[in-house]
């Protein structure tokens, strides 16, 4: 581990072309591995996990002294807000909780770019890169589009002198209902009211996108190391001697194991993240599809609606990406073992037949990212969300609907 620290320090352009977006996400959350000034990062990840757990017990209080203002879109604006900042502050804590398994996995991924050789590996890596970078892109943009349109259904009330025997005048609020703000309260301290949910609602913007991002990215990568090592394992050949066949068997095992403890570690990294976007964001779209559903069916089709169906999109698309990563390195797990019993292993030695074996053997123990380590995440359990949320959504919608 000290050969691979010293790594961190040996970036090249492949490197940067990989984690460029991660690292800038991370030291901007102050969650970055390697820190230069470790008391001012904890300070700033302190800094954002306090602000977000402010606005969630802030908007916790607000609900059960002045209610919702009797208006669906208020409520689950407020249950947006509410999972939103708790849901932010469990993936700060656990990205600072976890500071040695996110080290060793971003290690391992520069270990791996600054010693690559082939050509065909090259090809590989730059593919899987390129789906981690653009996943950053869409996840990052769509998340801040659905913060603008927020911003634009509800932008801050600048008039500063409001009647207060105007029953029409209101003022916006960020996932609050505009009854939490009366027109009586000075115009500083509302704007000073408005900027802090402002705040609130970027750094949890910021550490949902980067976050998932992150974490598919990092996958994406442990997917492309088992596809090289399984062309790796095709090309052995039985006419080798038997010293270069041991070698290579030897090599590709330590390979094998190091991928597999390395999808170990990315696990104990993800699996409460997964869990709290789990429960809140079943209970998010959910209610989310049913203001789209009730706008739609009224022919108004308006920015609110364009508002509410941007965050389905955002808290869809964080299930779909763990989903689609669990479902990849699952199948690249199986596969390897498939391509390990397919070698030409009949004509070797025995002894070099059982270390093959054994590959095949240790196989069978591949970690899978779960959620809450009890439910794995593939394209099945992608299904079954699914069913349920929808299942859910309709016994919701028939609720609500007079």
């Amino acid at each position: 581990m000290e050969y691979k620290e010293k790594l961190y320090l040996e970036w090249n352009e492949n490197v940067h072309y990989a984690l460029d977006f991660s690292k800038w996400w991370s030291k901007a959350l102050g969650v970055w591995p390697w820190r230069p000034n470790q008391i001012l990062c904890t300070v700033q990840a302190s800094s954002i996990a306090s602000i977000v757990m402010t606005a969630a017990v802030s908007s916790s209080m607000q609900l059960l002294t002045k209610g919702s203002c009797g208006v669906i879109t208020d409520l689950l604006d407020i249950l947006s807000g509410i999972l939103v900042f708790s849901g932010t502050a469990v993936k700060i804590i656990c990205l600072s909780f976890h500071q040695q398994q996110m080290r060793y996995i971003i290690l391992s991924m520069i270990d791996d770019w600054l010693n690559i050789n082939e050509t065909k590996s090259c090809k590989i890596m730059y593919q899987y890169a390129y789906w981690g970078r653009l996943a950053f892109i869409l996840q990052i943009t769509g998340t801040f589009v659905a913060m603008a349109l927020t911003t634009w259904i509800d932008p801050p009330t600048i008039k500063s002198e409001i009647s207060q025997n105007d029953s029409a005048a209101i003022r916006h609020m960020l996932l609050a209902p505009s009854c939490w703000v009366p027109i009586t309260m000075s115009l500083n301290v509302y704007l000073l009211y408005y900027s802090f949910m402002f705040i609130a609602t970027f750094c949890s913007v910021l550490t949902y996108a980067g976050c998932d991002a992150f974490m598919f990215s990092a996958a994406l990568h442990l997917c492309g190391q088992f596809e090289i090592l399984e062309a790796n394992i095709e090309d052995l050949s039985d006419e080798d001697n038997q010293s270069i066949q041991k070698y290579k068997i030897k090599k590709y095992s330590k390979r094998h194991n190091h991928l597999i403890l390395l999808g170990k570690r990315m696990n104990i990294l993800v699996s409460g993240i997964i869990l709290s976007e789990l429960l809140s964001n079943s209970v998010l779209i959910c209610g989310s599809g049913i203001v789209v559903l009730a706008t739609v069916q009224t022919g108004n089709v308006n920015r609110v609606v364009i508002s509410w169906a941007a965050r389905i999109y955002v808290w869809y698309m964080e299930f779909f990406m763990y989903c689609y990563v669990g479902e990849k390195i699952a199948s690249h797990a199986d596969r390897l073992r498939s391509i390990v019993y397919n070698c030409r292993w009949y004509n070797m030695s025995f002894h070099i037949a059982k270390d093959m074996e054994f590959m095949i053997m240790r196989n069978n123990y591949f970690c899978h990212l779960t959620g809450g380590d009890f439910l794995i995440m593939n394209h099945e359990s992608f299904a079954k969300i699914t069913k349920v949320m929808f299942s859910f959504f309709s016994v919701l919608r028939f609720m609500i609907e007079p």
